[in-house]
């Protein structure tokens, strides 16, 4: 795998950069001052890392096509490919199958609508250190493995600032293999792909958490999970859409189970407030279970019909069906012992607005 992953903090579920916009392309979050073309020459110590590509199958060439088209993250063999503002093509013999479109950047990257376009990211140029390139976001409603054929979903740390997103950069290494977890997942037909997460989480704290906690935030066999999953949404509060959800593999396996039941009581869409955060449990030095992504913090329920239940203002207030129906997926939940810890309005202020699920 390309050395491009960095030692940072992921806090799943609550990245400050910018959603999907729904208009055509955008590019006023891009600083205008990102700069011209790229020059043509490459620094010492820039990547030099050429690929055997092997022929593609068909239904990998449907997915070539079909990803970001002419925009950002697309397949490129020279500058002229990339038909946008600033746009540049990453060559096959700087290490990008087929090459990958790109454009500098400062900070942001523009985004464009539609459902063949996944949202991009500013990261660090692997070939000319302290400057910006776009990267298209790891998008499991584009591609079977949320990427192009030939790259990976990767963490890579925002230019210039402690914050890690899972972009697709050109995969360079050995599969992990299947676990049991991951097989049990292949039986029940879930969509899912194994991201790299590289360094990120061998680190894994940011610069306000607890000494102790560093050593322990990984991830077991951590699955990026397609939403929907058994036909529920998965969308983090305040964002437009739902999206792929980054759990460990045994808190997949109990959402799959959570999102069977939901269906059954008419729940089309979970919004949450997170699932992967290397933090402490308030007021102690115990890690959380958001740590090593086992657990899920749910915000609210949206029914079938459109109708929303919100922890906050239904578990004790709204109407005697709202209430009812929160409980209903709290007492099945422990009844089908689906979690090992739930955390309610009930348990303590903390929880005073959402559900905490977790598995241990």
């Amino acid at each position: 795998m390309l050395a491009f992953a960095a030692a940072a903090a992921i806090v799943w579920g609550a990245w400050p950069s910018p959603p999907p916009v729904s208009v055509p392309a955008v590019d006023a979050a891009v600083d205008s001052a990102a700069g011209g073309a790229v020059d043509a020459g490459v620094e010492a110590g820039a990547l030099s890392l050429a690929v055997v590509e092997r022929p593609l199958t068909e239904a990998e060439q449907r997915v070539e096509l079909a990803f970001n088209p002419a925009w950002i993250g697309a397949p490129c063999r020279h500058d002229l490919d990339c038909p946008f503002a600033e746009g540049f093509c990453m060559l096959p013999e700087e290490g990008f199958p087929r090459g990958q479109c790109s454009r500098p950047c400062r900070k942001f990257c523009p985004d464009r609508a539609g459902d063949s376009f996944t949202t991009t990211f500013c990261m660090e140029d692997p070939s000319y250190i302290g400057r910006g390139t776009c990267a298209p976001l790891c998008d499991l409603r584009l591609s079977p493995t949320g990427c192009r054929p030939g790259y990976v979903c990767s963490t890579v740390q925002r230019l210039r600032e402690n914050m890690t997103k899972l972009v697709c950069l050109p995969d360079l290494g050995t599969p992990p293999p299947p676990t049991e977890c991951t097989r049990q997942l292949d039986r029940l037909a879930v969509r899912y792909t194994r991201p790299d997460l590289a360094d990120a989480l061998a680190t894994g704290a940011g610069p306000d958490d607890l000494p102790p906690l560093r050593d322990l935030c990984q991830i077991d066999t951590p699955v990026l999970l397609a939403s929907p999953l058994r036909g529920v949404e998965y969308r983090f509060e305040r964002r437009p859409r739902p999206e792929p959800v980054l759990v460990a593999c045994e808190m997949a396996l109990a959402l799959v189970q959570f999102s069977e039941l939901l269906v059954q009581l008419g729940i089309a869409e979970v919004e949450h407030a997170g699932t992967y955060n290397c933090r402490g449990v308030a007021g102690t030095r115990s890690l959380s279970g958001h740590g090593n992504a086992l657990a899920i913090d749910v915000v609210a329920l949206r029914r079938a019909g459109g109708g929303r239940v919100s922890v906050e203002d239904h578990w004790s207030g709204g109407t005697a069906e709202q209430q009812r129906l929160l409980r209903q997926v709290v007492e099945r939940s422990r009844d089908e012992r689906i979690f090992t810890l739930i955390l309610t309005p009930d348990s303590n202020q903390a929880h005073a607005d959402h559900l905490h699920l977790e598995v241990k």
